[in-house]
């Protein structure tokens, strides 16, 4: 049994073209004509796009050589134009993405993961009796002491051994470890895991249900970058 051919992606280096291929929206319109043909308003539909938004898109789609007109339809009054893109696999160097707009989504991402975990978190603490705070309590193990977040009367645990807080449905958490090389690819393989099952849980609610955002990392750090974390 021989496995799916694989075909190589066209290579896109025109500078107007990568910059439209960096940039989400665009990516989805652009996708939209990907494989089939498609005219701006069904592209409008799928996307769930402004009409306007996408036309504009797809004329500077054109331009950049990412979209061809492949026909038009005859239609009552003007006729209808056809789109499909100049090629269904693309590929842009890392290289010639730019930078900015990478870390600009990233710093974004990160802002309304912040703001949306803390919302939650403070909604929850509306509701709940015990006054929480922070704890600081001495321990046998070093450094000597630990740190909790949590009720007045919680027990002395992990948040990881025993979460004691208001049901808030949000975690957040960056904890730091010294992992072998092994150690990190298993972790990987588990966050993979885990956003498969996230994933599969939204295809089988087909729309329904809360939204959501999960963030997840995993980096290594200096021993400079570490040390500085705990001054």
């Amino acid at each position: 049994m021989t496995g799916p051919t694989v075909s190589s992606p066209h290579e896109v280096t025109d500078p107007a073209a990568v910059t439209l291929l960096g940039h989400d929206r665009t990516r989805r319109v652009l996708g939209a004509f990907l494989g089939r043909e498609q005219t701006v308003a069904g592209a409008a539909r799928e996307t769930g796009l402004d009409l306007r938004v996408v036309h504009r898109d797809v004329q500077a789609l054109v331009r950049a050589g990412l979209l061809r007109v492949i026909r038009e339809q005859a239609r009552a009054g003007r006729p209808v134009k056809m789109y499909r893109a100049h090629a269904d696999d693309l590929f842009v160097d890392a290289r010639h993405l730019p930078q900015q707009a990478h870390d600009g989504k990233t710093a974004a991402l990160d802002t309304l993961f912040h703001h949306a975990a803390g919302r939650e978190f403070r909604h929850a603490l509306s509701d709940f009796a015990p006054g929480w705070g922070l704890r600081v309590y001495a321990t046998t193990d070093a450094p000597g002491f630990a740190v909790l977040e949590g009720p007045r009367s919680a027990r002395p645990l992990s948040p990881l051994d025993e979460w004691q807080g208001p049901p808030a449905r949000m975690l957040s958490g960056t904890p730091t470890a010294r992992l072998t090389a092994a150690q990190v690819a298993e972790v990987q393989r588990d966050l993979i895991l885990l956003m498969r099952k996230v994933e599969s849980f939204s295809a089988a609610n087909a729309g329904t249900g809360q939204p959501v955002l999960l963030r997840l990392g995993l980096a290594p750090l200096t021993e400079d970058e570490c040390r500085n974390l705990h001054r």
